[in-house]
């Protein structure tokens, strides 16, 4: 689990150290922050891989369609690694790093490089980490003419332990199918189950259905007293949402989930078990989670929880992110609940 976080030169960031980190972290902040980049920089430094450079442009819609009448391979759409560092500079030397620090130390560093010891024109993007130390084996991206980089042509696995990342605005149902596959019959099915009933009381059965899991309609449920299988758009974007974010985080085992905007679609009267279901089973699980919000209601539900369930309240910590600023400003569990109480304006 990480204890804290330095992030120099990524993205919106030229400096930022947060800290501490605790078993469930939640990041409030004014618009374009960097709430969501602090995410990703977390998500980098526990993947220690190059795919999280593609899962983070990917997200953002960070491609360029090339056009070439002489490379075949650049006629399509690349990832624009510019955005990646600070100042969107992609200029030889440009780089970025993020430390993690825990139990064992996690890092990585990005930088545009020379292809070769000699001064070309052409420049790579070198990527080192804490796993590509180990195995020895550094990742050289080439950065094309026109400032695209092709990802390498192999398929990445999952990172292990796994890192799971909860978009605000999609869902990737097709996803939701392949996580459910992977519960479905254990111990963590009745648990999903009992999770969609904090929105839906009458909530008992669930079901992916048909070849084409992408498609939302062959997601369906039943509901007590209901003999007529529903699709689960029907009941809501909140149950939806909830159930993304269940299905995220109990297949999140040892690892990471983070989530961007949890509040999605909740209504303020759902929150309190929302995050009790959360913190519960990230303790028990023993996954680190980090995650943003815009709601007011969202932090009043934390003080809540901390109020009632002062014995899994104390794994919550509260960062205000502020832009151009070095630090985060932290509200421990106690600060959170006077807070609440007082109804001070933390975001």
């Amino acid at each position: 689990m990480l204890k804290s976080l330095d992030i120099q030169g990524f993205r919106c960031f030229r400096q930022l150290r947060v800290e501490p980190l605790t078993q469930v972290n939640l990041f409030v902040g004014q618009n374009n922050a960097g709430k969501t980049s602090l995410l990703e920089a977390a998500e980098l430094v526990a993947i220690g891989g190059v795919e999280g450079l593609m899962r983070s442009s990917v997200r953002r819609s960070e491609q360029i369609l090339v056009r070439s009448e002489v490379e075949e391979e650049y006629k399509e759409h690349v990832f624009d690694p510019s955005h990646l560092f600070f100042g969107h500079d992609l200029q030889l030397g440009s780089s970025f790093k993020i430390q993690g620090h825990g139990e064992t130390e996690s890092w990585v560093e990005c930088a545009v490089e020379h292809a070769s010891v000699q001064e070309t024109l052409i420049h790579t993007l070198g990527f080192r980490s804490h796993v590509t130390a180990q195995k020895k084996e550094h990742a050289r991206l080439t950065i094309s003419p026109w400032g695209g980089v092709l990802p390498p042509p192999r398929w990445w696995p999952e990172p292990s332990p796994r890192v799971n990342f909860l978009e605000a605005e999609s869902i990737d149902v097709s996803n939701l199918g392949q996580l459910w596959g992977d519960l479905v019959l254990t111990t963590e099915e009745e648990e999903i189950i009992r999770s969609l009933r904090i929105i839906e009381p009458l909530f008992e059965r669930l079901a992916f259905i048909g070849e084409s899991r992408g498609a939302l309609a062959n997601i369906i449920v039943r509901l007590t007293g209901n003999e007529k299988r529903l699709p689960l758009g029907n009941l809501g974007g909140g149950l939806r949402h909830l159930l993304a974010l269940v299905l995220n985080l109990l297949s999140a085992q040892g690892g990471f989930l983070l989530v961007d905007e949890i509040d999605t679609g909740l209504h303020y009267s759902v929150m309190l078990d929302m995050w009790r279901l959360l913190v519960e089973s990230a303790k028990r699980l023993r996954i680190q989670v980090f995650a943003t919000t815009h709601s007011l209601d969202c932090v009043r539900a934390l003080g809540r929880l901390r109020r009632r369930y002062p014995e899994i309240g104390e794994a919550v910590t509260l960062h205000r992110v502020e832009r151009d600023a070095s630090t985060t400003v932290v509200y421990d569990a106690d600060e959170i609940v006077v807070a609440a109480e007082g109804h001070i304006e933390v975001r």
